[in-house]
């Protein structure tokens, strides 16, 4: 944990529980840059000063030094027991939320491998770098029976399927036993889709969905349409450099045959009638990227400044293909969430069966479904010569999102998360039999 802490003054609301004034939420461990702080916490912010919500997002945390560890490290500070946290916001705290996984183990920046042993990390050919010393090793008090906060565990990925091609697998590897104490010791979870709760069913009976939702006032931009690519459709891909695993395919199995990659092979084939954007140009990946499309942007972590180069990009059409597996199938709909507030018609993965990240799309209605190659192609062939059919899909999605994703219902959404989770605090202690469901 590093950075810098956000405070926020008292409201005097009328109390929304048994506390009988403001209630007192702690954020663990989140900076406010990246898409999963900013959906499922920032933007919440001021609506829940309004219900009388106070939240602190703290990033860092202070230590209290005792005699003699002058010149020690953190570290042996720490196992000498000469260095203290200084607990006041956690003393401050009705709840405290914990999300997805800490980086609590030790990184190597050449070769990307992360592991708590330290004897690997000292026999690592380069140098391995600790992250948050802080996590774990507090960990055990908030596990203790003593301790009387309320505690929320929050995810919006399953990592118990994350493939080992993703950036993050060896980070979640090594947090993987933390993730499962987590998700344990709350009293409540929460999560932005069915399958995500499904996945940590088995350590968390008490498990509440609030989808992801949208702030209308960020998706704004002054920019004019690029003049390169004239009038042809503006195809737009965001996500990072990784993804474009989803978009053009991957090798699998033994023989290494291709799979995937329908979304690209349509775009390919349309290629003179449609002009082809992406956003999420990770750092001297440019080359990876350079092939597949006319125009593309760096990524971007900060959310307003994405959502203003979403929206400035002007995408005609925003797709959003996936690779189908079971991390992605617990992907949300914030892809057509996004692009709907940018104008654009959506063309998404469709899944053969069950709960899928695009499933609430009405397909033909206000977006498109594509599973198969073929699919994609009729999809995007109709999109790209049909001027009448995107606007009307953009529209109708746009229209359904306004109406039914709004960030100030969502807000009350947590609120009541909040409030159950302060009413049952401890249940995680007795088995979590409760008669009253999450």
């Amino acid at each position: 944990m590093a950075g810098v802490v956000s405070r926020y003054p008292t409201r005097i609301c009328e109390p929304l529980c048994s506390l009988g004034r403001d209630m007192h939420v702690l954020v663990w461990g989140t900076a406010e840059q990246g898409p999963c702080a900013y959906f499922r916490g920032h933007m919440f912010d001021e609506e829940w000063k309004k219900m009388g919500i106070e939240v602190r997002h703290i990033d860092k945390v202070n230590f209290i030094a005792k005699d003699g560890a002058q010149g020690l490290s953190q570290q042996e500070a720490m196992a000498k027991g000469l260095l203290s946290v200084d607990t006041s916001d956690i003393d401050w705290a009705d709840v405290v939320m914990f999300r997805r996984y800490y980086n609590c183990s030790a990184k190597c920046n050449t070769c990307g491998q992360a592991t708590k042993d330290q004897n690997k990390i000292l026999v690592h050919p380069h140098k391995m770098e600790m992250r948050d010393s802080i996590t774990e090793w507090m960990w055990p008090a908030f596990e203790s029976e003593s301790n009387n906060k309320a505690m929320i565990y929050e995810t919006d990925d399953n990592h118990f399927q994350i493939r080992t091609w993703n950036g993050y697998f060896p980070d979640v590897q090594a947090e993987r036993p933390l993730i499962e104490r987590m998700a344990r010791r709350a009293d409540l979870m929460t999560t932005s889709t069915g399958p995500i709760k499904s996945a940590y069913s088995h350590l968390n009976n008490n498990i509440r969905i609030i989808r992801n939702a949208i702030d209308p006032s960020i998706y704004t931009s002054s920019r004019p349409r690029p003049e390169h690519g004239g009038e042809l459709p503006r195809v737009v891909y965001y996500g990072s450099t990784a993804r474009m695993r989803d978009y053009a395919g991957y090798p699998s199995g033994v023989g290494g045959k291709w799979e995937g990659g329908y979304a690209g092979k349509a775009i390919e084939d349309l290629r003179k009638e449609l002009w082809n954007v992406f956003i999420g140009v990770n750092p001297g990946t440019e080359h990876v990227i350079a092939p597949f499309f006319h125009e593309a942007y760096p990524y971007i972590e900060n959310i307003r400044q994405f959502a203003e180069t979403l929206v400035g990009s002007h995408p005609d059409i925003g797709i959003a293909p996936l690779g189908g597996d079971d991390f992605d199938r617990c992907k949300s709909e914030l892809h057509w969430l996004e692009y709907a507030m940018a104008g654009a018609a959506f063309v998404g993965e469709g899944f053969k069966y069950g709960e899928a990240p695009y499933s609430m799309v009405k397909h033909g209605v206000d977006g498109m479904l594509a599973r198969t190659r073929q699919q994609w192609y009729d999809a995007m062939k109709s999109l790209v010569r049909s001027r009448d059919l995107r606007e009307q899909l953009a529209g109708a999605a746009k229209e359904r999102v306004l109406k039914e994703y709004d960030y100030k219902q969502r807000a009350i959404e947590w609120a009541d998360a909040f409030n159950w989770a302060v009413e049952h605090k401890g249940i995680w202690k007795n088995g979590r039999r409760d008669t009253n469901a999450a």
